[in-house]
């Protein structure tokens, strides 16, 4: 927990928040219990003060109306049990009503319950609480004075079911207090793995980090002593002296040397794109100028392939809002795979300008793509059309790399071939935003 502070959440949602839901929920059945009893009292002091305005006629046990208004109170208060009034006459307790009539003017034999009625009774109702048989029970007495005698009137009362209504209702609350501490327990240990997944996040990134500046930094060191042996080989090559023998195995130095270079350079640039370090320069440019180059540049390789490339474009210039280095990076590995791949014919470049876009396409008569292979095509490190891998040299990034710059620059690339007749390969990009 010291290690992480957000680990204390986690002790606060699992022990803190249970226990205090808890103490609130018993408070307050505690309060809604003493509520209720005070409500029960204020209730059974009224059914007292109805009763006795009536029990201080002579004739209780034939009155009509003390009947109608007990079996009334008993409809509305379903907790009432017996209803009994009681005279004392010569120290004795006559039964003089009685709600079920079983003990009518029969003597109280139970007549502890009156005698022992503190002297402060008579003031309002007193309360026997008592357990029979686990139900909470009340025997309540009052008295009233007729003409000298005094009566006693005695209720009883079952809350049995009012308890069992709020046990139920307790049952329920901490039901669903321990539904709540099983999600908070839930919500605590993924809050845990959370915790846990992030700082294996940040490790992980950190690891990353390190890998990405590492490679970066062999592909850097390798640069130079390659530079260096490519160098005394073309150095070599030059001199006079060597048999053709000598000069076979400084070609093959300086083939091998080239395509190391190569495979750097695509390391350097795979190292780029995957740390979001390449940045792009974005300026208004005329893309003939640029297809000019990569045409000029490239025709050298296709004349040693007897190729002929051509590029056709019309004379107006076409303006376009990019980075001149990264389109022309891109254009050239496009037209030098054209080239690799195409055993005879043509290398053709060609721009389209319409309203709202414009279109590069580069298209060949080589050996083309089936449409299985065309879903691989930017998939790093692979080689697609069963090419010889022995006559075509290549690491498979080319075009990785080329469909990582071409959506930098806020292009589309999309790929036409069909196996055994040619590929166009067609960049574009959306003009309709207003050039600046």
């Amino acid at each position: 927990m010291r290690a992480n502070s957000k680990m204390v959440l986690v002790g606060i949602l699992v022990f803190v928040f249970p226990l205090l839901f808890a103490w609130l929920t018993h408070n307050f059945f505690v309060t809604a219990t003493t509520n209720i009893e005070t409500s029960e009292k204020q209730r059974i002091s009224s059914i007292h003060d109805s009763i006795a305005t009536i029990a201080t006629m002579t004739r209780v046990s034939s009155s009509t109306v003390l009947k109608q208004v007990v079996a009334k109170l008993k409809k509305d208060n379903q907790d009432i049990t017996k209803t009994r009034i009681i005279s004392e006459v010569d120290n004795k307790y006559l039964i003089i009503f009685d709600s079920e009539n079983a003990y009518l003017n029969l003597t109280e034999k139970s007549d502890q319950l009156y005698r022992n009625l503190p002297p402060n009774a008579s003031e309002g109702v007193y309360i026997y609480k008592l357990v029979i048989d686990g139900k909470r029970i009340w025997q309540v007495l009052s008295t009233v004075e007729v003409k000298g005698e005094k009566r006693y009137i005695f209720t009883e009362h079952d809350f049995s079911y009012i308890d069992s209504v709020m046990l139920s209702r307790k049952q329920q609350s901490y039901l669903g207090l321990s539904a709540i501490f099983l999600f908070l327990i839930a919500l605590a240990y993924w809050l845990n793995r959370q915790t846990d997944w992030y700082k294996k996040y940040k490790v992980l990134t950190t690891q990353l980090a390190q890998r990405d500046n590492f490679t970066n930094m062999i592909a850097h060191e390798f640069r130079t002593p390659l530079t260096v042996i490519k160098g005394y080989a073309s150095f070599l090559n030059e001199s006079k002296s060597l048999t053709q023998e000598d000069i076979r195995y400084i070609k093959n130095i300086h083939t091998a040397t080239e395509q190391m270079v190569f495979l750097v350079n695509d390391f350097l640039e795979v190292a780029r794109l995957q740390s979001g370090k390449l940045k792009v320069e974005l300026a208004k440019i005329n893309l003939n100028l640029i297809l000019n180059q990569v045409s000029t540049d490239l025709q050298s390789l296709a004349h040693k392939k007897n190729l002929e490339l051509v590029l056709n474009t019309k004379e107006e210039p076409i303006y376009l809002v990019t980075d001149a280095n990264r389109l022309k990076q891109i254009l050239i590995n496009i037209v030098t795979n054209a080239i690799k791949y195409t055993g005879s014919g043509t290398v053709t470049i060609e721009a389209k300008e319409t309203k709202d876009s414009i279109t590069i396409v580069v298209k060949d008569t080589g050996m083309g793509i089936s449409a299985t292979d065309q879903k691989d095509l930017f998939v790093p490190f692979t080689r697609v059309g069963g090419v010889d891998e022995s006559a075509v040299t290549g690491t498979g990034l080319g075009m990785w790399i080329t469909k990582q710059l071409i959506d930098l620059l806020g292009g589309l690339i999309e790929v036409e071939s069909i196996k055994g007749v040619g590929t166009h390969i067609i960049i574009k990009f959306d003009t309709s935003k207003k050039l600046e």
